[in-house]
C-alpha cells in the first residue's frame, strides 16, 4: 500500500475561491446567434391586418442558437398583434435601423412573457448592450405614451433557419 502525500497549503489554495464572483462580461457568441449580437438594431416585421405589415427596429439581444428577445409594451398595439399571430419576419439592421447590407429576412415565431425569471434577465442583457440607448427610448416612449408601461413585456423569437433547397435529380 502506497501512502500519498497532499501538501496542505498546495490543497487549500487548489479549492479556494474568491468570496465575490467575477463582474459578467460581454458574452460572445457563435453561429447564428452571433449575428443577433452583433446587429445594433433587428427589424421586426409583423402582421398587422390583411395584407398589411409593419416593420419597427428594435433592441434586441440573442437567446440561445436560434433565437433573439425585445422588449415591448403591455399597451402597445404590437403586443395585441403578436398575441394573436406570432409569425414575424426578423433582419439583422444597423444603428439607424436599415437594413444590413447582404443581410436576409429569417422567419420566425414570437411569444409574449409577462413573468418569471426571464424578464429581469432579458431585461439586463439589454441595458448591458445598448447602454444610453435603452435610455433615449425609454424617454421616447414617455413622451409619445404617457404614463404606459416601458417594457414590460418580453417577445422571444424563435428564428428559423431555411432548410436546403430541394434540387431537381
Amino acid at each position: 500500500m502506497t501512502d500519498l502525500m497532499i501538501d496542505p497549503a498546495a490543497a487549500r489554495t487548489q479549492f479556494a475561491r474568491d468570496a465575490t464572483p467575477p463582474a459578467p462580461g460581454p458574452r460572445r457568441y457563435s453561429g447564428a446567434a452571433a449575428v443577433w449580437q452583433d446587429a445594433k438594431t433587428v427589424l421586426v416585421t409583423r402582421a398587422v391586418g390583411p395584407r398589411q405589415l409593419s416593420t419597427a427596429p428594435r433592441l434586441v439581444v440573442p437567446i440561445g442558437d436560434n433565437g433573439l428577445a425585445f422588449r415591448t409594451s403591455s399597451y402597445s398595439a404590437e403586443a395585441d398583434q403578436l398575441a394573436q399571430d406570432g409569425r414575424v419576419l426578423v433582419q439583422p439592421g444597423d444603428f439607424r435601423g436599415n437594413p444590413v447590407v447582404g443581410s436576409r429576412q429569417l422567419q420566425g415565431h414570437a411569444r409574449l412573457i409577462s413573468a418569471g425569471t426571464f424578464v429581469p434577465r432579458v431585461q439586463a442583457e439589454i441595458e448591458a448592450k445598448y447602454r444610453w440607448r435603452t435610455s433615449f427610448a425609454r424617454m421616447a416612449h414617455r413622451l409619445a405614451n404617457g404614463s404606459a408601461p416601458y417594457g414590460n413585456l418580453v417577445v422571444l423569437v424563435t428564428v428559423f433557419e431555411p432548410g436546403p433547397l430541394a434540387l431537381p435529380i
